[in-house]
């Protein structure tokens, strides 16, 4: 009898080794029992979040479930309503491209296009008319974000709340079209107006109406996602909206107020809004059993496919996992950031551990919030040791100002990229193998490992943290010893600035502006007052031009002015119906400027002038001369 009690004992205890082994497996991939993710993320809330913003809705993954759901803080900070994952309605920003990117490649799996012929053959015959592409790309361009387009602000976003009729996708591309400032392939830069484009095409070959007809039908319906909708479908619906969190952004008292709704006439890029329990549905469906379909797609080798990458050259240019970015954590993730006014969000999966992470903030810098929990729970590689290669140039030589390609280039906004955007980046070497990326308030080190390919070290605050989490790796070009590019495991590259680009440039515009303005406002009044005091009120045909050049510059620096301070207090909301009447201004003053310019030199030899009248005439016009050269080079004469 003891024998048989002592082999039961045994074999229970064998049976409960796996058992304890399997349990000691689940965790997260820091090493977190999943029993244990909610207390530490109830610690970092506690806090971090009344820092960054009102709310956070947090979903959890693994193995096919969600593990941890769980509502912060307040959808409404005025009103302070709870948070709830399941019903509270974020803004995705551009979490909501992912939809577009595996709509992509649902139609490539059917056979509808190829990611790698040109985008011609997939729009219809008067658009590309319309579009008049500067140069040809494929669908793959569009994926890794490397179709050669820069940026273009204008007309991106608007007021939900003030929009009275939509505009169609078609409409909304047209509106917002950037310049194509690098051959497609060669480089990247992130563009939410390439991932529009995809979608305008899915829509446009899948026969639907819109592409929200087909994210619904095909993404949303299948998966479940009931409380997720796009902007053709949650614009006018009160009653979905009534779920909505409000945007809110950090104030100068601590607290929050709150911003418009983002709509966006290029919807695809960013306008979808849902909860966290729905994004964790898209999550595990992206990541099924092994050797199993994801509900998405036919076959499993299209979901394995898309979440490959989708570009080989690993060296000069990462690209994407088609479509999707990737993250620095300790096993590589995969997902999306997405930030619109007022929210933010993180989408990240870990195929290889079947683990997940969803955040959605409801303000501006949510992002830090988040970046304190992608930490806690898939970690990353900043503190790990990387074997060093030999014969290693040295960090010196990469040493130089970039500029990225995600830049408004002809246009207004360029000068506004560089004074208030970020889209230069300083290099420094610390020594022979270490160099710092500066831009702005962030600062983050990298440490060479290979030959021009430098590995995240450290990053000194939550914004280069951020930055960090994607631009884990650079690596440089170099032609003759000299560095020309600076490619990122992020969808930004970089190209070394020129001399048009750099701040000594940028000063010398702004002190011949200050100089031109002053002299322009301040001489009409002195013309004037002299005016009235002179006993003599008769006024020579020349001195009559001569004011009139006068009035032209002051008219000219006004208009300038106007359009400055509108331009700056639109910001976000900047279209091109606020520019174009003050650029046609400009060309106008500027015609008549010549004509009378040219007009009172024929008077010189006919009207007896004064040598100091003369003198003034003419600083009139080279100060309005470069006053115009001034606006030249800033693009205050171009209407794109």
């Amino acid at each position: 009898m003891k024998k048989l009690l002592a082999l039961a004992l045994s074999f229970i205890i064998l049976l409960a080794i796996p058992l304890s082994v399997s349990a000691a497996e689940a965790t997260t991939p820091t090493g977190i029992p999943l029993s244990e993710i909610g207390k530490h993320i109830d610690e970092i809330i506690a806090t971090y979040m009344h820092e960054f913003t009102p709310g956070i809705a947090i979903a959890v993954v693994h193995d096919g479930k969600t593990i941890f759901s769980r509502g912060y803080g307040y959808a409404d900070a005025g009103r302070q309503l709870p948070i709830d994952p399941a019903t509270a309605v974020f803004e995705f920003g551009s979490v909501g491209k992912l939809f577009v990117w595996t709509s992509v490649m649902q139609l490539a799996e059917q056979g509808l296009l190829d990611l790698d012929s040109d985008i011609h053959n997939y729009l219809p015959e008067d658009l590309v008319r319309q579009f008049n592409f500067s140069y040809s790309f494929t669908m793959r361009d569009l994926l890794n974000h490397s179709a050669g387009f820069g940026e273009f602000n204008f007309n991106m976003i608007q007021d939900a709340e003030a929009v009275v009729n939509q505009t169609t996708l078609r409409e909304g591309l047209l509106a917002t079209q950037p310049r194509q400032i690098y051959v497609p392939g060669t480089a990247k830069a992130y563009s939410n107006f390439g991932s529009a484009l995809a979608a305008y095409i899915v829509g446009y070959l899948s026969g639907f109406d819109t592409f929200a007809d087909y994210e619904r039908i095909n993404i949303l319906k299948p998966l479940g996602m009931i409380n997720t909708r796009n902007q053709p479908d949650w614009f006018g619906d009160s009653e979905f909206m009534q779920t909505k969190a409000r945007g809110h952004f950090p104030n100068a008292h601590g607290g929050f107020n709150q911003v418009f709704w983002w709509y966006s006439p290029i919807y695809p890029a960013g306008t979808i809004k849902g909860t966290a329990e729905d994004l964790a549905q898209f999550a595990i469906a992206l990541m099924p059993p092994q050797h199993e379909a994801s509900p998405l797609f036919s076959s499993r080798d299209t979901l394995d496919l898309m979440l490959s990458p989708s570009y080989s050259n690993p060296r000069v240019f990462r690209g994407t996992h088609h479509g999707f970015l990737t993250y620095d954590g300790i096993y590589l993730g995969i997902g999306h950031s997405g930030g619109t006014t007022g929210f933010n969000s993180n989408f990240v999966i870990i195929p290889s551990q079947s683990f997940g992470v969803i955040t959605l903030t409801n303000a501006a810098g949510g992002g830090r919030l988040s970046e304190e929990i992608l930490d806690l729970l898939i970690g990353n590689s900043r503190d790990t040791e990387v074997p060093l290669s030999e014969n290693l140039p040295y960090a010196a030589s990469v040493a130089g100002t970039f500029v990225s390609l995600r830049r408004n280039q002809g246009n207004m906004m360029e000068s506004t990229d560089s004074l208030l955007f970020g889209t230069h980046v300083q290099i420094n070497a610390l020594d022979e193998n270490t160099i710092t990326f500066t831009r702005g308030s962030e600062v983050i080190t990298y440490r060479q490992t290979d030959p021009y390919v430098f590995r995240v070290v450290s990053a000194d605050n939550y914004l280069a943290r951020n930055t960090a989490r994607n631009m884990y790796k650079i690596s440089f070009v170099t032609e003759n010893g000299q560095p020309i590019r600076m490619s990122t495991s992020f969808v930004d590259d970089f190209t070394i600035q020129t001399f048009n680009q750099s701040t000594l440039a940028t000063l010398i515009n702004m002190a011949l502006y200050f100089i031109s303005m002053l002299f322009f406002l301040i001489m009409p009044i002195i013309i004037f007052v002299k005016f009235l005091r002179r006993k003599e009120k008769e006024v020579h045909r020349f001195s009559c031009l001569s004011n009139g050049l006068m009035l032209c510059g002051t008219l000219f620096t006004i208009n300038v002015i106007i359009l400055s301070i509108q331009s700056f207090t639109a910001m976000q909301l900047i279209t091109t119906a606020i520019v174009t009447p003050h650029i046609w201004i400009n060309y106008i003053l500027l015609a008549l400027s010549f004509i009378l310019f040219v007009v009172s030199l024929a008077l010189l030899k006919k009207d007896r002038i004064t040598k100091k009248r003369k003198a003034f005439h003419f600083t009139t016009a080279i100060i309005l001369a470069a006053l115009v050269l001034v606006m030249q080079n800033l693009n205050y004469f171009v209407i794109m």
